[in-house]
Formats: structure tokens, C-alpha cells, sequence
């Protein structure tokens, strides 16, 4: 009997295990792993139940662990999943896990995300998404101990060991993800945590997890709305129309290409270790001929009919305590909420103030109601997540507020920005306060302490900007990488090989220089006012629409050097792009001659002069073809592209006005004569209206030295300094 026993727990030990028969699908899925790590947990670094991941896109059925809440996996598809009326049930991909049954205890729910570009993500709202346990914004920081347990803290305030057998992932094993190599931080949706540890612990879900119900590799669905699903449908079934953006409300995807599942529950099953959400394999829904049938559908709540807009919303004002609601729709599977019925009294109204209705009916895609019932919930105070923060330059934190329809405000945009969603962003150091106002006018404020970025890279530069005119004139502008980014511009994080950016960029310098002309003008709310980027694309800059203008480093486009076959030059950087290091010089220009692109880039013979007054001083101006040489480099093209520059007219450019000086001649030369000792700065430019092509303005700096006696002078006082010194020998004598 003992052995039998052994034998039986050994088996069930060895099922959530992972341990699982090999199935066949009909292939592999076109797809790969972008991210992967498993959370402090028994499968934690484990060869094969923390490995291999890729494999789970086999078409076998392989099983991999993510371990404790917030352990994950990022699939990014080759193709588009599409959200496609030709997939049955609306089920458009199969993620499932390696459940036998599913009871509460044997449960290990794992969230799915989805996403068009990897960036932007959506949960798919599951059939405990919008239940008041279910918090939607999560977070754990694990962190590593000596022993093969880690501790954790979270956003409830909560500490404590992990689970026994919790060791802390080691870099090696996980080298997609980048992570600290003593403290992780994970959020997401979590479902339940419950860290007492016992086999009872666990939570029943119906719909819309990987690894809950019982699983079978296919890409054939079953109606995941069926009666008691738990034992008449089957494991991790997707509808992309499930997506809902972080306030719980429903986001239109026709296509998606990237798909995250992520452990949601924080759950310690006693001898069986955590609750770890696992995946048997990958499957994608196939297109199948069949009815797409909805019904008419009318819901009531608290008796009075719901009307809903064109997105199928409707906003709910003045409800009592309770929320009765019914729903009429013949012959279809319904569910208000995480319940199937068609008629649910809340005694109170639910802590997230919505309620979803879905009718599936035949073999069609589920409809999808919302209804907005916070008009139900008692009155409370304005609460955020945090009073006070300390955040470092450039960083940004997500402030939380327990009522919905908050106004965000920051009472210094030049320290912190705020936006609508209480996402904050850090600009400048110093103290700032956030303000959350309700609709009913409570507030609550947040100050936010902003502290010096740890090892930011930051570098001056020699920065101007000219239109055929001056806007502003070269001046060492220092410039902090990442403050483009901090004003909220969509900067590359990769050039256009496939290279990280590193460091400051062209862009940070244009954006540093925007700050330093416009002052607190200039903020992340107004910035668009001024300077816009879109795909690398400058639209508009210092205020005026354009995109025309370039920009040159050291007097020659930024490039990769590599001659691209197809066009016979290297491939220039975009402004985000192209970095910078200290004692660059950035000439960034609108071109005047916006027909043929044919602007000169022009430069004095010598960056400085120096010369007497009343003086002549002959200067000299070359340059070359920017559409033509600009991407070579530039000892190239002072070598080969140079060309004297005629009809270029030199001016004196003494506080923000231009005193033309002289015109150079065909040889490029002029002349110029200073009547004063000082300082000063030249300037040339051939304008647009020439018969030549126009030129990026050019400098170069005057120092101008006492005047020069003439020839005769200079005689006179050497003869005269002769006999005063004979003289003075001759009386030192007699003495």
C-alpha cells in the first residue's frame, strides 16, 4: 500500500513536473524567442525544464517552465497572427500549457500580452481579468540570496522568502534578457498570491490562460464559452479581440506579431513547489468555412436598457448600491464577467467599475459588451500609489490612482512631466509636484525629487544653425544623451545596420539646442511646437515646417563607410542615428535651394586670424556639393572636392547683426581691413538668389592687434631711441 501510494505521488509529482508524453501537431510554428526567463522558482536554471524554450515551437509538445509570477516568454511571429473572421470560435492561436484537469489546485494560469510592433503591449482579458482580486499592475523585486531560496518585495508592501526551492537565475542561462544579477523586478497581471505554503492553494479560471484547463496540441479550437468548461473545453485558447489597454478597456487589433505569456499567480503549493505556469507547445488557429453567427443582443442593467456606442460601451451614471444585470440573447453561451449566465446581481458594485458581457453564438466570435458602472461605487478619497518619489534624470515611473477619469498635472514641467495617464518623466533636476484632480474635484499630490543620472554621457559641442541667415551662431552647447528621448521624441534605438546607439546623438543636440533658444518656452508638453521627428524625419524645427534641412559633423555628413552596390556611397545616419562625441562641430542648415538640393558647404581657409588694425586682411572660401560629396569623409574631400567659391559675400557679425565686409572674386579671395583692436567673427554666405548655388553659412574668428606704426615712424623713434640711450651713457660717466 505504502509503495503504491509512493508510486501514485510520485506520478502526480512527476505531471506538474512537467513532465509530459511527446504529442505530434502538424508542424513547426514560423516563429522565434525574443525574450526568455524563468522566475525564482524549482525550474529555475534547470537544463531542461528552464531551457529549450524554442523547442516549444517545435509542433511537439515540449514542455518549458517560467517559473513564479512574472516569469515570461516573448514569441515574435515572422508572419501576422491576423484577427480573422474565418477562425472559429474567434480563437486565433493555441498557447497551451501542460495541465491534466483542471482543478483549482492543478491551475498554474499564465497571462498573455500581444503586440503589433514588441513595444506597446495588450492583455488579453481572460475570464478573471476584470474580478476585483485581479490586480492589473503587479510588480515583485526577487532578490538573489546565499542560499537556493530568494526573498522578495512587492507592490503590496509585502516581503518575505519566495517559495523553498527559489534560487536566483544566473545571466548565463537567460542571455536574451538583460537583468541585474542580484535584484529583478517583474510586473504584470497577477490572479492570486497566496504564499502559505499547501497543495489546497490554487484558483479556478474558465477561459483565456495558458496552462489551466486541460490540454491537447491543435490547431483546431473548442468553444471555450461551453458549459463547465473546465472539463468540456481545452487549454490556452486566444481571441486577439480580448485585448484591453491598461484601464481594462477593449483595443481593435486586426493582426498582431508578437505574443507574451507570463506567470500571473504568486501561489506556494506546499511539496509541490510554486505555482509555475508552463508551455507544452504553439499552435496557430486555421482558417475554416463556417457560419459566423451573432444574435441580437439587449442588456439591462437595474432594469433600464443599456445603450452602447459604436464600440459597443456604454457609460452608466447614477446607479444605486447594487448592479443587477440581465442579457437577452437566444441560444448563445454568455458570460458577465468571470460568471456564464445571462443574469448576475453585484451587492456591490465591482472595484474596477466595469463589467464585460460576451454572447458567443454557434460557431461565431464572441460580441463584447462594456459597461462602465462606477456610478455604483461608494464615494472614497483620491488615493495615488505614491506621496513622494525620488527618480533619477530621464527616467520615468507610473503613478496610480484608486479613481478613474483623473486629470494629471505637474506644477513644473521643466523638472517633470506628466501625462494623461499619470505616466511621469523626468527632464531636469529638482522637485516637482504632481496633482491628480477627480472629476468631482478631489485632489492628491505626489512630489517627485529628481536626481542626477548615475554615469550619464555628456559632451560639448560646437553647435549653429543657419537658414542663409543666422538662427544661432556657433556656441559650445553641452549635450546629455538621452534628453531627445526625455522630451518624449521616438528615437532608433539601432542604426540601419542593426547597430545599438550609443551615447549622444544629433538629435539630443538638436533637441539641447532647442532648449537653450526657446528656455522654459521649450517643455515635453510644447516641444511639437517647435521640433518635430517622426521616422527619423525632422518636419519641423525652430518653429517652421520643413524637412529640408541637414546637418553636418566636422564638416561632412555622418555615414557608415560602407559603399552601398546600389548607389555608389555609404549610407548616411538619420539625426537619431548619428553620434557625437566631445569637440565635434555640428553645422545644422535649412537648404535655400530646395528645387535642385545643390547648397554648398562652405569654409573660411583658417578657423582664426590674426591681423593689425588698418591691416589688410586676405581671407580665402572653398567648398563642395553636399548632395554630391557629402557622405565622403572629409580629409577626402579637402583633398579632391574643394573648389574656390565666387560671388560669397563675408559679413561682420557683431551682436546678432551682419555688416557685409567685402564680396569674394572668382578665386574665392577677399580682402578685408579692421580699423580697431578686439575680437571678432565673420561670417560667409552666398545667398539663394545668387546665379550660384547657395552656402551653409561658414565662421571664423578676427583677433585684430594694436595698429602698426608706418616706416617713418618707425624710423624716427629707432634713431631716436639710438641718441637717448648715447646720451644717457655719457651723463652715467660724469657721474
Amino acid at each position: 500500500m505504502l509503495k503504491k501510494t509512493i508510486s501514485i505521488l510520485i506520478a502526480i509529482i512527476m505531471v506538474l513536473s512537467c513532465v509530459s508524453a511527446t504529442a505530434f501537431a502538424e508542424g513547426a510554428v514560423d516563429a522565434k524567442v525574443k525574450e526568455y526567463l524563468v522566475a525564482p522558482s524549482q525550474y529555475t536554471n534547470n537544463p531542461y525544464y528552464g531551457a529549450n524554450i524554442e523547442n516549444t515551437l517545435s509542433g511537439k509538445a515540449y514542455t518549458a517552465s517560467l517559473g513564479n509570477f512574472g516569469g515570461y516568454v516573448i514569441y515574435e511571429f515572422n508572419n501576422k497572427i491576423e484577427n480573422s473572421d474565418k477562425h472559429r470560435y474567434g480563437i486565433d492561436f493555441m498557447i497551451s500549457g501542460n495541465a491534466f484537469n483542471a482543478a483549482a489546485t492543478t491551475q498554474e494560469p499564465g497571462q498573455v500580452w500581444v503586440s503589433q510592433d514588441g513595444e506597446t503591449w495588450y492583455a488579453l482579458a481572460g475570464s478573471e481579468h476584470f474580478e476585483d482580486e485581479t490586480n492589473w499592475s503587479y510588480s515583485v523585486t526577487y532578490q538573489k540570496t546565499e542560499t537556493n531560496t530568494s526573498t522578495y518585495v512587492d507592490s503590496l508592501g509585502e516581503s518575505g522568502n519566495v517559495c523553498s526551492r527559489s534560487p536566483y537565475p544566473l545571466k548565463a542561462n537567460y542571455p536574451t534578457v538583460d537583468f541585474d544579477e542580484n535584484s529583478l523586478t517583474l510586473s504584470g497581471v497577477l490572479l492570486r498570491k497566496n504564499l502559505t505554503p499547501s497543495t489546497k492553494n490554487g484558483i479556478s479560471t474558465s477561459f483565456g490562460y495558458v496552462d489551466a484547463l486541460s490540454w491537447k496540441m491543435s490547431d483546431l479550437p473548442v468553444n471555450p464559452y461551453v458549459e463547465n468548461p473546465q472539463q468540456n473545453a481545452k487549454d490556452g485558447q486566444f481571441d486577439i479581440s480580448w485585448a484591453v489597454d491598461a484601464d481594462g478597456m477593449p483595443v481593435h487589433l486586426d493582426w498582431i506579431k508578437y505574443v507574451k505569456v507570463q506567470t500571473a499567480t504568486f501561489i506556494d503549493g506546499g511539496i509541490f513547489g510554486e505555482k509555475s505556469t508552463e508551455i507544452n507547445g504553439v499552435n496557430l488557429a486555421s482558417d475554416e468555412d463556417f457560419t459566423n453567427d451573432k444574435t441580437d443582443v439587449e442588456i439591462t442593467v437595474n432594469g433600464e436598457k443599456a445603450v452602447f456606442d459604436s464600440n459597443n460601451f456604454a457609460k452608466l451614471d447614477n446607479l444605486g448600491k447594487g448592479v443587477e444585470i440581465k442579457v437577452n440573447a437566444k441560444n448563445s453561451n454568455v458570460y458577465i464577467n468571470n460568471e456564464r449566465t445571462d443574469t448576475k446581481l453585484f451587492a456591490e458594485a465591482p472595484a474596477k467599475g466595469l463589467v464585460r458581457v460576451l454572447v458567443q453564438t454557434g460557431d461565431g466570435e464572441a460580441q463584447i459588451f462594456m459597461l462602465d458602472v462606477s456610478s455604483a461605487l461608494p464615494e472614497s478619497e483620491l488615493k495615488l500609489s505614491e506621496s513622494s518619489l525620488e527618480i533619477q534624470k530621464y527616467e520615468s515611473a507610473q503613478l496610480k490612482a484608486n479613481l478613474k477619469d483623473i486629470t494629471w498635472t505637474s506644477s513644473n514641467e521643466n523638472v517633470v512631466y506628466v501625462d494623461k495617464n499619470g505616466k511621469i518623466y523626468t527632464i531636469n533636476d529638482g522637485t516637482a509636484t504632481i496633482t491628480a484632480t477627480s472629476p468631482k474635484g478631489q485632489t492628491a499630490e505626489c512630489v517627485v525629487t529628481v536626481l542626477p543620472k548615475e554615469n550619464t554621457e555628456t559632451v560639448n559641442v560646437t553647435f549653429s544653425v543657419s537658414d542663409g541667415t543666422i538662427i544661432i551662431a556657433p556656441e559650445v552647447l553641452e549635450v546629455e544623451a538621452g534628453i531627445a528621448k526625455a522630451y518624449g521624441y521616438q528615437v532608433a534605438s539601432v542604426d540601419h545596420n542593426g547597430n545599438k546607439v550609443e551615447g549622444a546623438t544629433v538629435m539630443d543636440a538638436i533637441v539641447a539646442a532647442h532648449k537653450a533658444f526657446y528656455g522654459d518656452k521649450f517643455t515635453r508638453s510644447t516641444a511639437e511646437n517647435y521640433l518635430v521627428m517622426n521616422s527619423s524625419f525632422i518636419m519641423k524645427s525652430f518653429g517652421r515646417s520643413t524637412s529640408v534641412c541637414g546637418f553636418l559633423v566636422n564638416g561632412a555628413m555622418p555615414n557608415d563607410g560602407i559603399v552601398n552596390p546600389s548607389y555608389g556611397t555609404p549610407t548616411g545616419y538619420a539625426c537619431d542615428t548619428a553620434t557625437i562625441v566631445d569637440g565635434d562641430n555640428i553645422s545644422y542648415y535649412f537648404y535655400q535651394d530646395t528645387r535642385y538640393y545643390s547648397d554648398m558647404y562652405a569654409e573660411f581657409n583658417s578657423d582664426s586670424y590674426t591681423v593689425a588694425a588698418g591691416s589688410k586682411l586676405k581671407v580665402n572660401i572653398k567648398g563642395y556639393s553636399l548632395m554630391e560629396h557629402g557622405l565622403s569623409d572629409i580629409d577626402t574631400i579637402r583633398a579632391n572636392y574643394m573648389t574656390n567659391l565666387k560671388d560669397v559675400d563675408i559679413y561682420l557679425y557683431e551682436d546678432g547683426e551682419l555688416k557685409k565686409l567685402a564680396t569674394t572674386n572668382k578665386k574665392g579671395n577677399a580682402k578685408i581691413k579692421f580699423t580697431e583692436e578686439g575680437e571678432y567673427t565673420l561670417v560667409a554666405v552666398r545667398s539663394s538668389d545668387s546665379e550660384e548655388s547657395p552656402t551653409v553659412v561658414a565662421y571664423s574668428k578676427v583677433t585684430v592687434t594694436v595698429k602698426k606704426d608706418s616706416f617713418i615712424v618707425r624710423m624716427f623713434k629707432t634713431v631716436y631711441n639710438f641718441f637717448a640711450e648715447i646720451i644717457n651713457k655719457i651723463f652715467d660717466g660724469m657721474c
